[in-house]
């Protein structure tokens, strides 16, 4: 017997922070008293600020490399020993652990969501908040923050540099902090949206926003750090070499994920044989995409966007049910844990960096946030709603504007920055985690009791639409575009029908397998799963089954006669009834454009879910 703490004392933290994590996670579930008015994420916060208490008690912090680099070896009350850094590396929140490990699957979960037809009918909306409301935050934050500052507005308190040199507030620092205070974070977006179950429409329009602010964040934060370190004057020239970059970092990096998701989808074509490496395929093609771009300096976030996109239109119609499950819950429990992770550190930030506190500059910064946040999407929203069929309501751009939630991201980019380039990033980090803190508890506690008293509607308990809307939506998208075709004018709907068509004529043929299930028949068979009942119970009567029960196989025979069932191997139809033979696997046919499908999976998924005395009667029948 030993004690080899040093060999296995870091996994074995590690693994008592998940778990502690889990524990605290499923507690604070279980009191609805407690969860009915507090977020996750402020319980998680307040969670890494005991750890960081407990772990400075026991000096066990580790110090920031990257504004203290020679107190690595000094022992204070705030930093710990070089010896106490290399037993607890992984408590030190670094952008490189952020922006490689924790944020890639929160990333790709989100894309898996968003493939959505609301996500894509309003996709033009997303990329005009995205993009312009970035850029109109960015650009007035920055400049209103330099002017207050030198009107003296923000007080008689001088700006500090390492708690005793005085500075001046420049613009070009002004437009840094700007930049990275401007990143709406969709972790924390995505944690408090959860559990408001917000309208889908919304949702949509606030996350998917969030995701592609933070693409267009970092590309302005790095392009104005390059001006920074730049000894040159900043030019013209400069400018458009800028704004060139910019495009160039999103339309590349979506190239490059697009790329990895084709790659994928073909790779899947192969894998009938070999099915336990489907998941594998999946979710390592989909880091590969982000690692990639960033390797070549473009935008992860964007091309793993992209890449989850296309592995959900094509890869993911390749694989198995057992490995679609995997990935699926698989990227959700990455995500979860990502986003408790990301949220303890923020708590134990304030005890792991070294802090400037000025309150004007934190007062004025949370108001211009707030300000410049409510301007833009009222701007914005202005100018779509002359367009949009479905108009956004007042009260809609009142919760939108409200919801723009700060996290990570932004406390990320502010520990990225050098103090050789940047001087104030003491004051800049305290202000971020300032504004932090104000938005997850303050914004994040009082966004559903404004929801309820702005009647705001809400997303259906049920996370699938009900077939009758599935197929009213794309008969209403394909008649819509017939309109625009007759009346001369190329409008949303014509183009999306255009591309629909180019898929299936082209695409599908390549990327798809060639026994994939088509749009219509995997919307059935979703909505089939949740049926308590199988195809034989519907049409055996007497099956012992309950009166409703009965009558949900009348409905469900109903549909199937609808789909216009025909003889196929041996069973037959007659008339508008259905018979079924002695058969050891009972099939439902269907007729779509004169093209037959086997129904048996249906059967199977169907037979499944059904009790052990419905399964006992069918045996019997």
């Amino acid at each position: 017997m030993g004690w080899h703490w040093l060999e296995v004392g870091s996994y074995i933290t590690i693994t008592s922070f998940l778990v502690l994590t889990a524990v605290v996670t499923i507690g604070f579930h279980h009191v609805p008293s407690l969860s009915k008015w507090l977020p996750e994420s402020c319980v998680l916060i307040i969670l890494g600020l005991a750890i960081g208490q407990f772990l400075k008690l026991l000096d066990a912090l580790p110090n920031d490399p990257i504004a203290n680099p020679e107190q690595m070896v000094t022992n204070d009350s705030t930093n710990c020993t070089a010896e106490t850094a290399e037993k607890y590396p992984f408590l030190a929140f670094t952008p490189r652990l952020f922006f490689y490990v924790l944020l890639p699957p929160v990333i790709l979960e989100s894309s898996y969501t968003l493939y959505d037809s609301d996500f894509a009918s309003n996709i033009g909306t997303i990329m005009l908040y995205a993009v312009v409301g970035t850029v109109i935050n960015t650009f007035a934050i920055g400049p209103a923050l330099y002017a207050l500052y030198h009107m003296g507005a923000m007080g008689d308190g001088a700006l500090l540099v390492n708690h005793n040199s005085s500075y001046t507030l420049t613009m070009l620092d002004a437009l840094i902090f700007s930049a990275l205070i401007s990143a709406v974070d969709p972790v924390a977006v995505l944690a408090i949206f959860n559990e408001t179950h917000i309208d889908r429409i919304l949702y949509f329009l606030v996350f998917g926003e969030s995701l592609f602010n933070d693409a267009v964040t970092v590309g302005i934060y790095h392009t104005l750090l390059e001006f920074a370190e730049s000894a040159e004057p900043v030019g013209a020239g400069k400018v458009c070499l800028g704004l060139l970059n910019l495009v160039a970092i999103g339309v590349v990096g979506l190239l490059i994920g697009i790329v990895f998701g084709l790659v994928a989808a073909l790779l899947t074509k192969t894998t009938k044989h070999v099915r336990v490496f489907e998941p594998l395929l999946i979710l390592g093609i989909a880091y590969m995409s982000y690692m990639t771009a960033e390797l070549f300096a473009f935008s992860g976030i964007i091309s793993i966007i992209g890449c989850g996109l296309v592995q959900s239109h094509y890869a993911m119609r390749n694989v198995s049910r057992k490995s679609k499950t995997t990935v699926k819950y698989f990227v959700k429990m990455s995500s979860a844990i990502s986003e408790a992770i990301i949220f303890l550190f923020l708590g134990l930030a304030f005890f792991m960096e070294r802090h400037e506190l000025h309150a004007g500059f934190i007062a004025w910064t949370l108001v211009l946030c707030l300000v410049c946040r409510f301007i833009s999407v009222l701007l914005l929203t202005d100018l779509v709603n002359s367009r949009r069929v479905r108009r956004i309501s007042f009260f809609e751009q009142f919760i939108m504007a409200y919801g723009g939630l700060r996290g990570a991201v932004c406390f990320s980019l502010s520990h990225m920055l050098l103090p050789d380039v940047v001087k104030p990033r003491e004051l800049f980090l305290t202000t971020t985690l300032a504004v932090i803190i104000f938005t997850v508890f303050v914004q994040g506690i009082t966004l559903k009791p404004l929801m309820n008293l702005l009647n705001i509607k809400r997303a259906d308990d049920s996370k699938d639409k009900p077939l009758i809307v599935d197929l009213s939506e794309n008969v209403a998208t394909l008649m819509l575009a017939g309109m625009e075709q007759v009346i001369g004018i190329t409008g949303h709907f014509s183009v999306f029908s255009k591309l629909l068509q180019w898929d299936d004529k082209y695409l599908k043929k390549v990327f798809l397998i060639s026994e994939y299930e088509p749009d219509v028949l995997r919307a059935f068979k979703r909505h089939a799963r949740q049926l308590p009942i199988t195809p034989v119970d519907v049409l055996r009567p007497g099956a012992g089954l309950g009166e409703e029960s009965v009558q949900q196989g009348r409905q469900i025979k109903t549909m199937l006669h609808n789909f216009r069932p025909m003889s196929f191997m041996r069973h037959h139809v007659e008339d508008d009834t259905c018979e079924l033979e002695k058969l050891d696997e009972p099939a439902v046919c269907f007729r779509r454009q004169s093209q037959i499908f086997n129904a048996r999976q249906i059967h199977g998924a169907w037979r499944r879910q059904t009790t052990r005395e419905n399964m006992l009667n069918l045996d019997e029948a």
